[in-house]
Order: structure tokens, then sequence, then C-alpha cells
């Protein structure tokens, strides 16, 4: 299959006060749509449609607005929260059949890092009920009773706000089930396989939607190369918070799928399924300057200014919203606002001139 392509290895590969200039410039861009769209009150647009909201009170609270971020945690917590912590049903997803661990954990992160302490610790139970005690994994289903299958996804989302509200059983957890994972892999470094039942991957997938889900070919076009990207972005900081040198190189054994993959996950322009490696790049380098991702940082840096739209908004990738609506701009660009903003951080610290 043929695609528009962009030429991203002649990007630049170190940091300069000029290009860190660019990515903030980047950030304000996108912290000021996503604040156009949300009211006084806190309301986000499109909220009495769908959920697309439940990243930006993190991306806000990170990318330089708590104070609009706190307006919409405020309102979440007055109207799309139930008293155990759970979303309500409707447009908030509650009744949606996946369990709510990727809506759920930017929420506690949101929360704690706004003083909300009291929310984050009801998240943080409601969360506890969709993970797997034994393994330390996040259920990929609301029922997990009837289907107990585990996912890359949510588990290393359930990782980071463990990471950051001090669940350090939580995060133990994460990271003992992606050891797990990676080592269970038979066809590394070509093919990952994201989830887990029983005793093992998953490996038996319809084509189509649960194939795009659950397996990852890094030498093929149009894949969901953001798994190895999260289990970075995870174990980089877990390595950093615990000392922990073995979780430090399963960050770069992951994040050398994407780097050891085709260009087409950074230069056709109609996919941005990459943008988590942007993450895990930035995690890593925080890490452990010497593991050779500042110029992998720095280029997913560019690769972030040059996606983003002339209003600031970021889109999903055309190839699977054609024609996006407000909605697809505002979760896309609360996502891309969170990793575009650890990449900033990142360099910020360790640049020198």
């Amino acid at each position: 299959m043929s695609h528009t392509q962009l030429d991203s290895a002649s990007w630049p590969t170190t940091a300069t006060i000029a290009d860190l200039d660019r990515l903030r410039d980047a950030r304000l861009r996108a912290v000021a749509w996503l604040s156009d769209h949300i009211d006084d009150d806190g309301t986000p647009a499109g909220a009495d449609v769908g959920n697309a909201w439940w990243r930006a009170p993190w991306a806000l609270a990170v990318g330089g607005a708590p104070d609009v971020a706190a307006a919409l945690l405020g309102w979440a917590e007055r109207t799309a929260l139930t008293d155990e912590g759970d979303l309500r049903g409707g447009p908030f997803g509650g009744d949606d059949p996946g369990s709510p661990v990727y809506f759920l954990s930017p929420l506690a992160i949101a929360a704690w890092l706004l003083a909300r302490y009291d929310t984050a610790a009801l998240v943080n139970s409601r969360l506890d009920a969709f993970r797997d005690p034994d393994s330390g994994g996040a259920y990929q289903h609301r029922d997990f009773a009837a289907d107990p299958q585990q996912d890359l996804l949510k588990t290393g989302q359930l990782g980071i706000s463990a990471l950051v509200t001090g669940r350090g059983d939580q995060a133990d957890g994460v990271r003992r089930w992606m050891a797990r994972q990676y080592e269970a892999q038979t066809e590394l470094p070509r093919r990952l396989y994201t989830s887990w039942r029983g005793a093992g991957p998953v490996t038996d997938l319809e084509d189509g939607a649960e194939r795009f889900m659950y397996l990852v070919d890094y030498q093929e076009s149009r894949q969901a190369y953001f798994h190895s990207g999260i289990a970075g972005a995870f174990l980089a900081g877990y390595a950093r918070q615990n000392a922990d040198a073995e979780a430090l190189e399963l960050a770069k054994a992951y994040l050398s799928l994407n780097t050891g993959g085709t260009d087409a996950q950074f230069d056709d322009v109609d996919s941005v399924q990459i943008c988590k490696f942007g993450w895990g790049a930035a995690a890593l380098h925080a890490a452990d300057p010497s593991a050779g991702y500042l110029s992998w940082t720095v280029r997913m840096g560019e690769w972030f200014v040059r996606r983003q739209r002339p209003d600031g908004a970021w889109a999903p990738s055309t190839f699977m919203a054609a024609d996006p609506g407000v909605l697809d701009l505002f979760w896309k660009t609360a996502e891309h606002l969170m990793e575009l903003t650890y990449i900033e951080t990142a360099l910020r610290a360790s640049v020198t001139a």
C-alpha cells in the first residue's frame, strides 16, 4: 500500500533552545485550543455525546493550565463519576463493555497532581477492582469474570497512575506483568502480541479491529505501535523510582521494537499511532541519558510540532477518522499535549546550550 510520506530521518536530533521554544509554542497552542473548548464551569465540548475528555485534566495540569484542569476535574467529580469512583453510564462511558482502566487512570493522575487526594484515592480503589492481583495486569473487559483477558495498553496506563499516586503495589504488579508478557513472545523483534489470557499471550486473532489491537507488526505500516511506547514510559519511570536496572533494560527492549521497525511509523502522514513512543523515549532519556534516546526524543518532539494543526489541535489517524469532529480533536489534542509536555520537560532538563 502506498502512503504519503514525510522524511522524518532528516529532522533535528539534538536539542537547542530554539528547538525547545518551538515545542513550548506548540504546547501553548494546544492548551489554548483545549481551554477554548471547556466552559467556565468545566463542562467539556461534546460531553453530552461521548467521553473525549478523560485525559484532558491530566494534560492541562502538566501542560500549563492547572486552573482549567481543576475546573474540568471538578465538573467530572460532580457530573461524571459515581460515588464508587467509576464512570457513570451514557455519554460518560460507564456502561461500555470494556473495563474503565484506561479512562479512570488519567483521572486519578489529574486528581493527585491537583491535590484532590480524596478523588485520587477513590478512583484508585475502583481501579483495584479491574486488576488481577496475581499477575498485576489490568483486565480488558468490564465483565472480566466472563473473559479474563489482560491488555498491555490498559496495564501500562494503570502503571503510570500507580507511579504518580504512590501505589507501589500496583506498580510492582505492572512491572511483573510486562516482564512476563515480553518473555513469552516468540516472534520478536518483528511482532508483539499485546494481550494475555490463561497461560500465555493471545495469538488466535480475527482480522480487523481485534488483530489491530492485539498484534503489532513493526515492519508493516498502520499498526498499533503505541503499545511498546507506553510500556517503555512506565518501565523507565519505574526504574527511576525504584533504582531497578532490570526494568530499565526492559524499557529499552520494548522501545527497540519501535526504533528497529519501519520508517512508516514516523513518516506516514495518515497515521499517528507512534505517538506514545515519544513519551517512552523521553522517559528513557530522563532515566538514563546514556541510553542513546536523546535523538529519538528530539525527533519525536519535531514530529508533534509538524503534525499539529494551525488552530493548535491534533487529529487522530486519518486512516481511522477521515473527517474528525470535535470529540476526535478533543481526545487526541489532550493525548498529544500530555506526550509533548513530557518530551519538552525531559529535554529542558538536559539541554546545556
